[in-house]
């Protein structure tokens, strides 16, 4: 057995659950993160060709989060933890894109979500091991799922600021939003005898169901029910409201969308 990999576990666990804290939060720089979805991302959806001619800032703040020391990462609060990793996600995503690219969808790239080329901590990592084990397991807060881009035009929206320990609570709440508001994503017409959700809720259903499981799940599984509340929650529109929390309809998937998250695909309907 690798010997890096037979520790990956309790190494994880600690990270994401260490308590040991006793000196102030460190202060992570996610400047260029930021500076660079300011400037390639467009409602949520990358530019690719311009940053594929310009990846400096990239592939720069990358090397600052795997040379981050392990002492420090241990004496950060969970905020920031759970920022470090969803901003190391993300830009994997785009990275691992890049050096394939020009590419019509993640799906053209090997192994892209297994291969472990992700380093921090004195780790490698997978995608599917950051967003599995470390972000769902590590920290149980579905709205994280709503902030992690897969590569794919259906995937959440790229939130265009980087994360941080001191806006997670409000950035997760607006990524939360924008997913289930987004008409793309998820179709809720009080005028229809059906909703149709995103595959996401499919997938991953059973991870609403850790806050937000209701024992009346009337028409709906217990999965189903968790998501319709977790819509509900994050909801603004009041006719949409009124007809979730009806239950007088069907629940349907969309189709997947397995295209690139290029700006350039968003003018060409699935």
């Amino acid at each position: 057995m690798n010997p890096v990999r037979s520790v990956f576990i309790p190494i994880i666990l600690f990270f994401s659950f260490s308590h040991l804290a006793l000196a102030e939060p460190v202060d992570l720089n996610h400047a260029k993160w930021d500076q660079l979805l300011k400037n390639y991302i467009h409602n949520g959806l990358v530019d690719y060709d311009a940053l594929a001619q310009n990846r400096n800032l990239l592939d720069s703040y990358l090397e600052e989060l795997q040379s981050y020391p392990i002492e420090q990462f241990s004496d950060l609060s969970r905020e920031d933890r759970i920022a470090f990793w969803i901003n190391l996600y993300n830009a994997s995503v785009l990275q691992l894109i890049l050096e394939e690219y020009p590419v019509q969808s993640v799906q053209d790239i090997p192994a892209f979500f297994e291969v472990r080329k992700i380093q921090a901590i004195g780790e490698f990592f997978s995608l599917s091991e950051l967003r599995d084990k470390v972000l769902r397991n590590g920290f149980h807060d579905e709205r994280i799922l709503t902030a992690l881009t897969s590569g794919r035009m259906d995937s959440p929206k790229i939130l265009e600021e980087a994360f941080t320990g001191s806006k997670i609570e409000s950035q997760l709440n607006e990524t939360a939003f924008r997913f289930v508001s987004d008409e793309s994503r998820n179709k809720i017409n009080p005028k229809e005898k059906k909703i149709y959700l995103s595959q996401l809720f499919r997938e991953y259903g059973e991870d609403f169901m850790i806050n937000f499981s209701d024992s009346k799940n009337g028409p709906f599984s217990e999965g189903e029910t968790a998501v319709i509340s977790f819509i509900l929650h994050h909801l603004k529109d009041p006719d949409q409201r009124l007809y979730l929390d009806s239950t007088h309809y069907k629940i349907k998937y969309l189709p997947e969308d397995s295209r690139l998250n290029a700006v350039s695909n968003s003018k060409v309907h699935h």
